[in-house]
């Protein structure tokens, strides 16, 4: 099975579990366990020499991924409110959708210079480890009733 198929299954699970946990706890505490997932599935690419090892960081990933898009509308319209939702919205999903397009470019021109991926999966980790950070500044929010 390739792993882009699992990114995507474990994508969808990620956006059901991830909306449950949501429910249940604070939404900035999800948030940042979703980025947690997306920083530690990296590191199965550093040291991955299996086809498990690459089926776990799609899952992982996947999971990641998936509550990382469900949970952004829902901090963006607990913070700011539903007014200006939509305008929030289209700004963040543009950034992004640019970043998203520049990584892979990014990694790839790392290891062109390096001659290794390390440079590149290390630059991924920081960024995750960033958003993270962000994220733990954000304000608490509430637990959903």
């Amino acid at each position: 099975m390739h792993t882009y198929v699992l990114v995507l299954a474990f994508s969808i699970i990620g956006r059901s579990l991830m909306d449950w946990l949501a429910d249940r706890f604070l939404k900035k505490n999800v948030m940042l366990f979703i980025y947690f997932l997306v920083e530690g599935a990296i590191p199965l690419l550093f040291f991955g020499r299996s086809q498990v090892t690459m089926y776990v960081f799609a899952a992982v990933f996947g999971m990641g991924l998936g509550g990382d898009y469900l949970i952004v509308p829902l901090m963006t319209a607990e913070i700011f409110g539903v007014q200006a939702l939509g305008r929030l919205l289209g700004i963040i999903f543009t950034a992004g959708s640019v970043a998203a397009a520049v990584a892979p470019w990014l990694v790839g021109r790392l290891r062109d210079t390096t001659g290794r991926y390390t440079t590149g999966f290390l630059a991924l980790i920081g960024m995750a480890l960033l958003g993270a950070a962000t994220a733990s500044m954000l304000p608490k929010g509430q637990k959903s009733a």
